[in-house]
């Protein structure tokens, strides 16, 4: 994709942001201030994406081997996703979700030698990133600063070096090389560390990856808002603080009921959508595998 297309992409991502921004705007006037303290709180600490539609170019020999594997299987996945979506879409009224276009992007991502495309992989994130939008402000408040971590990626791939981040495994061989791994806050062209950005990501994938396994396997009377809770305290609540994590504990209980989250994924709740959500957290287990192991192999788990 031309630098055009991804200008347009960042564009539409500032559009969102303004829109995002009236959005929590109207929900600071209508929320008690102790509320308000709270969601403030966990915007300063939240992480959040939005769409991505960048294509990274290969130039070796091997790496034009991988897009010719990465294409065929790409079209493969996306020809069933969209005809999948297009007869679901038509009952699920207003909502952007659809766990097969979710499933379908973090599946593509991976390459046959167990690489993480970032591209798919930020657009797999750019779907969860719906889902949270779904599930009411008081998630949906956090998109803006997902967005900005999206925007750091796509940046860093539109710069001078940006072949340098069409794989997780070359974007940290890159970062490696030139001392950047480690920046905590602007590298030479302005940018944070795309290690450190991703990491962020990777952490958050499986705390979602965890809460739709939780979802899939509970009985129908288990409360959202402890599914979701207990997936936190297992993953994300380590790296912060007994204040940010009360907050969390807060924002968790305004989840809706069970049947409600069902609706927002535009499924019934029944044995096929299970099935489904139990393939899709595979799929996302198997990507956050993959990075959790580059990122040991390299020691760098413990940048932010």
């Amino acid at each position: 994709m031309g630098c055009t297309s991804q200008g347009t992409l960042l564009d539409s991502l500032n559009m969102n942001k303004t829109k995002l921004s009236a959005c929590w705007g109207k929900t600071l006037r209508v929320l008690p201030v102790t509320v308000i303290l709270v969601l403030l709180l966990l915007y300063l600490i939240s992480f959040s994406f939005s769409p991505l539609q960048q294509l990274n170019h290969l130039d070796s020999g091997h790496e034009t081997s991988q897009r010719f594997h990465h294409k065929h299987k790409l079209i493969g996945a996306s020809v069933t996703a969209n005809s999948v979506s297009k007869v679901s879409g038509e009952h699920c009224g207003k909502s952007n979700f659809q766990i097969h276009r979710l499933h379908v992007a973090f599946q593509v991502c991976v390459t046959k030698d167990e690489d993480i495309l970032l591209k798919s992989y930020l657009e797999g994130w750019s779907e969860l990133q719906n889902l949270m939008k779904a599930l009411g402000t008081i998630f949906g408040f956090i998109s803006e600063e997902l967005t900005s971590k999206m925007k750091i990626i796509i940046q860093h791939q539109q710069g001078v070096d940006g072949k340098e981040y069409t794989t997780v495994k070359s974007m940290i061989d890159y970062e490696l090389r030139n001392n950047l791994v480690k920046v905590n806050g602007l590298g030479s062209e302005g940018l944070e560390s795309g290690c450190r950005t991703l990491l962020l990501l990777h952490r958050a994938l499986q705390w979602l990856q965890l809460f739709l396994d939780k979802l899939r396997s509970n009985s129908e009377s288990s409360s959202m808002s402890n599914m979701c809770a207990d997936a936190y305290q297992r993953t994300l609540a380590k790296h912060h603080t007994w204040l940010v994590q009360k907050a969390a504990g807060i924002a968790f209980l305004a989840l809706p009921s069970r049947a409600e989250f069902f609706r927002i994924l535009c499924v019934q709740d029944n044995k096929e959508t299970r099935d489904k959500i139990r393939n899709s957290v595979n799929v996302i287990a198997r990507v956050y595998n993959i990075t959790q192991r580059m990122y040991a192999q390299h020691g760098i788990l413990e940048l932010a």
